[in-house]
């Protein structure tokens, strides 16, 4: 990362603590969320829709991925996805601004299975993109999805996101390369989502 880049992280890091909306809570996932995660993440349907989650999750891989996410050299700003009224471990969301993709930003997320279908996956995604363009001075951010994913296709799509492109990344779950979608979100589309 070059030390501008290296600046924006740090200080969308430091702004975004904390994210609400109408029923959830994005917050910093912390060592206590290790056996939740894994609960959540070692699910086939899960994974098999995932590029680089693997499968079987281990608690092993939550510690991993919580110590890799809290280095503030990362360039990562992780959230937790929690239940705004239980408290509830959810899922976990990201904007990701090392840009290894296209040269441009990257945001992901993930459900446990038991909470798809309710609206939350939109909610998390939109609070982030939100803050990517509130807070950051880039004008676009990537948002990608296996081709067989159509339920997020149509989140992204609601956060602003237009397809762009179709390649192939390799699938640790298919363990074999597989087609993905790639959606570019501006910061004039967006600004026409948050209108709708």
């Amino acid at each position: 990362m070059t030390e501008d880049q290296i600046n924006e992280a740090q200080s969308l890091v430091f702004a975004c603590e904390i994210l609400t909306t109408a029923d959830l809570v994005l917050r910093a996932p912390t060592k206590d969320d290790v056996a939740d995660i894994a609960a959540l993440a070692n699910n086939r349907k899960v994974s098999s829709m995932l590029e680089s989650m693997p499968y079987p999750y281990y608690d092993r891989h939550a510690k991993e991925f919580i110590e890799q996410v809290s280095k503030p050299e990362a360039g990562e700003c992780v959230f937790a996805i929690t239940h705004i009224e239980t408290g509830k471990l959810m899922g976990m969301c990201g904007i990701h601004l090392v840009k290894r993709r296209y040269d441009m930003p990257h945001m992901g997320y993930w459900l446990g299975e038991e909470f798809w279908g309710k609206g939350y996956a939109t909610q998390a995604a939109r609070a982030l993109v939100d803050l990517f363009f509130k807070v950051g001075s880039e004008e676009q951010l990537l948002m990608s999805v296996l081709s067989t994913n159509t339920a997020s296709r149509r989140v992204i799509e609601k956060c602003g996101g237009r397809f762009w492109k179709q390649d192939t990344n390799y699938s640790r779950f298919f363990e074999k390369d597989m087609d993905v979608h790639h959606f570019r979100i501006t910061r004039e589309n967006w600004m026409g989502a948050v209108a709708a």
